[in-house]
């Protein structure tokens, strides 16, 4: 495979101005020479005992656990229980869970504010989700129901507590469950302070704590006032968060429980009552009360999530993901020896044609099952199993890094363009823009999709011109910039690399540190 500049690509962060906010998913963790005969020490000394006695600890939570559900049905569990279940084991299981976190190293929780009755607030909402020492915000709330995976129940001991907090679970292989989970979280936001409150993350995954991800609106859909509640960790030294790039669950669990003390600050915030417009928009309540809780900590609210398994940054108007799919594809692809000398071969101009695994697989002249397996799983597959062979095309020719970006950015109009019912010349329409953006930059289709309309909108067309396209992908200040980055075709006079200077003028892009445990 030709080399180009495709075998040292580095993951982008957003650094600053207002379309750049901080990167979210990467923590990167420094320790001084000091910092790291610490480690070594209260490493090999303190954090095996730690961690052994709050493993007993979270054992011994089991019967506690197990004996407020024993013996009674699914259709009793669909209610608060009351009694001595309630009594014995809800005060058994708050006792050992802080005696769990003592044993981990947090000697101090402290709690700013006041938390609101469940008449006030049916929903409390907990942010930054930084680590998976986070359900620790749970003591202070008095053990408040959860939303889980309802993967988590065959989880040992994990699934026993789950059971006993009657949480509400979601499946991710049934399309029906997160109906049923939003009725169910109506069904106890409304229940008049029958049921006890609800606590949710909503940002939905782990972050480092330096800007706010997207509030997803399971927590706000029944439209009920809710009480952010914010956690902090000050502690010299972050060990504690766990993000998609950083440091992995054995070695922050094993460096936390090093610390010889961990502090951790959980206030709550006066409670939100929803205006008429935010309880009928469930996004619209979840980014207003995003933007308060972001002021409140003092860090940026973003719209970066995680799309899928990917996570998803906001540079300008458009969302792309961290680490595009088409790197890893240039990873297999450059393992398996691939050399495209003829990447747009079979794939004609504004016209699709559907492959399958087999003829993909002759195509590029793999022989290894498992390689053509992987690389043809990167592009979407219609109802039959096959893939349009130009986002091959197009993938293959970005990957060969042969072309300049004019080049490149002309191929790809070429491929996905449409001619136009009425009038001469070709159009681009959002499916080939949302497939160009989806394949080059990782983007989601449906925020391609939206940035073409305002595209579209400000052309007074329904489709892009080549003109239009390319004053885009390559003219415009920082979406040129981006593609540059991203893609770096070799023989581009101005294609600056994520390290170089010029990528770095303005601090829109920066290298982050690969993922090492």
């Amino acid at each position: 495979m030709s080399q180009g500049s495709s075998g040292d690509w580095a993951p982008l962060e957003p650094t600053s101005g207002p379309s750049a906010p901080p990167n979210p998913f990467v923590h990167e963790l420094r320790l001084s020479r000091l910092q790291r005969v610490k480690f070594c020490l209260l490493g090999a000394l303190l954090a095996p005992i730690r961690v052994l006695l709050a493993f007993i600890v979270l054992f011994l939570l089991w019967p506690f656990a197990w004996l407020q559900v024993a013996g009674l049905t699914e259709e009793q569990l669909q209610e608060p229980l009351t009694g001595w279940r309630k009594t014995v084991c809800h005060n058994g299981v708050l006792g050992l869970s802080r005696v769990l976190f003592f044993l981990l190293g947090f000697l101090r929780i402290r709690v700013r504010g006041q938390r609101a009755s469940r008449l006030q607030a049916p929903v409390l909402v907990a942010a930054p989700h930084s680590t998976f020492f986070d359900p620790i915000v749970l003591l202070p709330c008095d053990l408040p129901k959860v939303v889980s995976r309802a993967e988590n129940l065959s989880v040992p001991v994990i699934g026993a507590l789950l059971r006993f907090n009657q949480a509400i679970l979601v499946s991710r292989h049934d399309p029906a469950s997160r109906r049923r989970v939003v009725e169910e979280v109506r069904r106890r936001a409304t229940s008049g302070g029958k049921w006890p409150q609800v606590l949710f993350f909503p940002e939905g995954t782990c972050s480092n704590k330096k800007a706010l991800l997207k509030f997803k609106p399971g927590a706000f859909i029944a439209g009920v006032p809710v009480q952010p509640v914010l956690i902090r960790y000050p502690n010299s030294l972050d060990t504690t968060s766990w993000a998609w790039r950083g440091p992995g669950v054995l070695k922050v669990l094993w460096l936390t429980a090093s610390q010889p003390c961990s502090i951790v600050d959980v206030e709550f915030l006066p409670v939100y009552h929803p205006s008429p417009e935010e309880s009928r928009d469930p996004t619209l309540y979840a980014n207003n009360v995003q933007r308060v809780m972001a002021q409140a900590l003092g860090i940026p609210a973003t719209e970066c999530e995680f799309v899928g398994s990917l996570p998803v940054i906001v540079v300008g108007r458009l969302k792309v993901a961290l680490e595009p799919q088409l790197w890893e594809l240039g990873k297999v692809l450059r393992n398996a020896g691939l050399s495209p000398g003829y990447v747009d071969a079979g794939a004609e101009p504004g016209r699709s044609r559907m492959i399958s695994q087999e003829e993909f697989a002759r195509q590029l002249q793999l022989s290894d099952p498992q390689t053509i397996a992987g690389a043809f799983n990167y592009f979407r597959k219609d109802a039959s199993g096959l893939v349009d062979f130009r986002d091959v095309a197009l993938a293959l020719a970005a990957l060969d890094g042969s072309r300049d970006l004019e080049e490149l950015t002309l191929l790809a109009f070429e491929l996905f363009a449409e001619e136009q019912a009425e009038g001469p010349g070709c159009l681009l329409y959002r499916d080939g823009f949302s497939t160009i953006l989806h394949l080059l930059l990782g983007s989601p289709r449906s925020a391609a999709a939206t940035l073409h309309a305002e595209l579209c909108q400000a052309g007074s067309g329904q489709g892009l011109s080549l003109c239009q396209f390319q004053d885009f992908s390559l003219r415009d200040p920082l979406h040129g910039k981006l593609f540059s980055t991203y893609l770096r075709p070799s023989q581009t006079p101005n294609a600056s690399s994520p390290g170089s200077p010029t990528a770095l003028s303005n601090g829109t892009v920066h290298v982050s540190k690969q993922k090492g445990d």
